[in-house]
């Protein structure tokens, strides 16, 4: 009983956590690279953790290897993932691809070697179902994926002290989670602790459940719940929520249906929004300075109005734009911007105002005309008078 439970059912329960994350995760997490890494650390997770279950239940040495290229096909990237995706949650990455060719190359290299290992001997120097003895190359392997998680390791806490309250405890349970299957894995290879298979998959029970905490109680990666974003979508009003570094965590379908060649996971931050909402309409320097403050302005409510053309029509669109700052137990967590479609009622108005200005011009030639003939009234009746004096003198 105690081997299947080992062995079996809490990787298996691992398999079940990480795959609810990855669910979770596609289904509600906005759509960046922030949000692929994650996923990713978590598939390379699982392919470890079904690796090392197949191995434990392989009854020849054929099973076995497949079962340990499969898990080490894993093995080779965890601290890789784990080292791109903390870059990337810790905003520490301006050249994505770059970045991660540099920290790759070497975990495929390794992957290489385990796959071709029965050609050259050098990752496991000896493979028997019994017993496997490492090579050098398992060996700089080791040495570079410690190195990869302590620099995780390391970032996190660093960024943590840095952060603001609020965020702090998102950091060091991301940093909790890595160190745990850290630990369990250097006790496994430098036999510290002499094991009958690797535990370091069973740490990912713990790892899972710590991710469950971050995501529903501290709101990591700023899912949002289920219930909030479909009251959202409801709302016929464009809006964007950003988180306090001026990323954009969330659009509503109305977003979607104004912008719906707009892609999140590429202008990811507000500034990158501005830039490509420039390239989309026609908008002068004036409602430049509009989105200026919009995007400025983080700690004081703004109400103001914006407006632009789109290239195919010859009208002028006029947004009146709310920006409401967001505070949790007095620190800023980011803001909420709204966009209403005024057009029509500014129009309305403006239509108002032309007539009302057309009456006021009328009303005003009418009461000249009245004060005209006013005037002319008393100087008809002089006239009328001096005749009839003139008439009375001829008479006599």
């Amino acid at each position: 009983m105690r081997y299947n439970l080992l062995y079996f059912i809490l990787p298996s329960i691992s398999i079940v956590f990480s795959m609810s994350m990855i669910l979770f995760s596609f289904m509600r997490g906005k759509k960046s690279s922030t949000i692929y890494s994650f996923i990713f650390c978590h598939v390379i997770m699982t392919i470890w953790t079904l690796g090392q279950i197949l191995e434990n239940a392989s009854t020849n040495e054929s099973q076995k290897w497949i079962a340990t290229i499969i898990k080490y096909s894993a093995v080779t990237y965890i601290s890789a993932s784990w080292l791109i995706f903390t870059l990337l949650y810790t905003n520490r990455i301006k050249n994505l691809r770059k970045v991660c060719f540099s920290i790759l190359v070497l975990p495929l290299f390794f992957n290489l070697a385990v796959v071709t290992n029965r050609y050259h001997y050098l990752f496991f120097s000896h493979y028997s179902m019994e017993s496997r003895t490492y090579g050098i190359l398992f060996w700089l392997h080791s040495i570079v994926s410690y190195s990869y998680l302590i620099a995780s390791i390391v970032l996190l806490l660093i960024t943590s002290f840095k952060c603001v309250k609020k965020h702090r405890i998102q950091y060091i349970l991301l940093a909790i989670s890595i160190i745990l299957p850290t630990i369990l894995n250097v006790l496994y290879v430098s036999r510290v602790l002499v094991l009958e298979t690797d535990y370091t998959p069973i740490s990912f029970v713990l790892s899972s459940f710590i991710f469950f905490v971050a995501v529903f109680k501290y709101r990591f990666l700023n899912l949002l719940p289920v219930a909030i974003t479909d009251i959202l979508d409801a709302i016929p009003q464009v809006i964007i929520a950003l988180d306090s570094n001026n990323e954009i965590n969330y659009t509503n379908k109305a977003f979607q249906k104004f912008l719906p060649k707009y892609n999140p996971s590429v202008h990811n931050n507000i500034i990158a929004f501005k830039e490509y909402f420039r390239k989309k309409v026609y908008i002068d320097k004036k409602n430049l300075s509009v989105i200026d403050r919009i995007i400025l302005t983080e700690k004081e409510p703004l109400t103001d109005e914006l407006e632009f053309k789109w290239p195919n029509l010859n009208r002028t669109i006029i947004f009146q734009v709310n920006v409401i700052p967001i505070y949790e137990k007095g620190t800023f967590i980011g803001k909420v911007i709204i966009f209403n479609d005024i057009t029509e009622y500014k129009h309305l108005i403006n239509e108002n105002i032309r007539k009302n200005e057309s009456l006021s011009l009328m009303a005003r030639k009418l009461l000249e005309a009245n004060l005209c003939y006013s005037e002319a009234s008393p100087v008809s009746e002089k006239s009328l008078n001096s005749v009839g004096n003139v008439k009375k003198t001829n008479t006599i």
